[in-house]
């Protein structure tokens, strides 16, 4: 569930003048959604980042949000919350930590959101989700998707604090281009598409391939699949200006699907 509570903030933080002592666990806590299978017990729990196209529209700067997404963007935030809904039923918490909203922003496609940052929010959202009554701490895990997916890659390699409460990190279609080194202390699953123009796989691979591994590595490249392989809604071939393609891809989909079903299963 959104907490209202986020929009004020983050409209406050906006206004000449204002100060607040707020943390970035209090903004995290302000500005996500909770996906809880019951209300009694405690669940295996995933910290999900989105990419650059965020989850919501609440921006109080724009007057009519909606307006301003195209059709990429409006397809990889139904997609977050499908997903989410999917892993619930599977019996797990997930976190959807709204980074857009808690920076101000609506997108940040054109102009993504630093690494570091979006690290700095995955080590608080972890050490907050500890101190929630239906959080298993000892089954905690990140996920991400594009810009999303390489801040966990970042956060692996930052602000670590949190890191011993993890068990384990999934990346999906991340852009590895800005990473030039990685260190692997726990397990991580990265899943990849062979076709992706966006986040170049074979960066992704190489990256691997060089870096300082103490755990295991599962690493899927889909044939013929492209940057957001895993949107059901999406078309097959979706140009996004700029030399630049999403679309779905049943068989990357499907297969995906059940990798991160058995990577979250044999992490536990």
């Amino acid at each position: 569930m959104k907490h209202a509570c986020g929009l004020i903030a983050v409209l406050l933080l906006s206004l000449p003048g204002f100060s607040s002592s707020q943390t970035l666990r209090d903004l995290i806590a302000e500005n996500h959604y909770s996906y809880v299978p019951s209300d009694q017990g405690r669940f295996p729990t995933l910290v999900a980042i989105p990419g650059c196209s965020g989850i919501s529209s609440d921006n109080p700067t724009a007057e009519d949000s909606n307006s301003q997404l195209r059709e990429d963007d409006l397809l990889f935030r139904r997609h977050y919350r499908h997903i989410a809904e999917k892993l619930k039923a599977e019996g797990f918490v997930v976190l959807l930590v709204d980074i857009h909203a808690a920076e101000g922003l609506l997108t940040a496609c054109a102009d993504p959101v630093d690494g570091e940052r979006i690290a700095e929010y995955i080590n608080e959202a972890v050490a907050w989700a500890r101190e929630l009554p239906y959080v298993d701490t000892d089954k905690l895990h990140i996920i991400g998707w594009s810009m999303g997916g390489g801040g966990v890659l970042k956060w692996l390699d930052g602000p670590r604090s949190e890191a011993t409460s993890v068990r384990s990190a999934i990346a999906i279609y991340p852009p590895c281009n800005r990473h030039e080194n990685l260190s692997i202390y726990m397990p991580v699953l990265m899943l990849l598409g062979e076709s992706d123009d966006i986040a170049d796989p074979n960066i992704c691979e190489n990256l691997v391939d060089s870096a300082d591994i103490e755990q295991q590595v599962t690493l899927a490249n889909y044939p013929g699949a492209r940057h957001g392989f895993d949107i059901e809604d999406a078309p097959p071939v979706l140009d996004i200006g700029n030399d630049m393609t999403v679309g779905y891809q049943k068989e990357a989909a499907e297969a995906s699907w059940a990798a991160i079903l058995q990577f979250l299963a044999a992490s536990e």
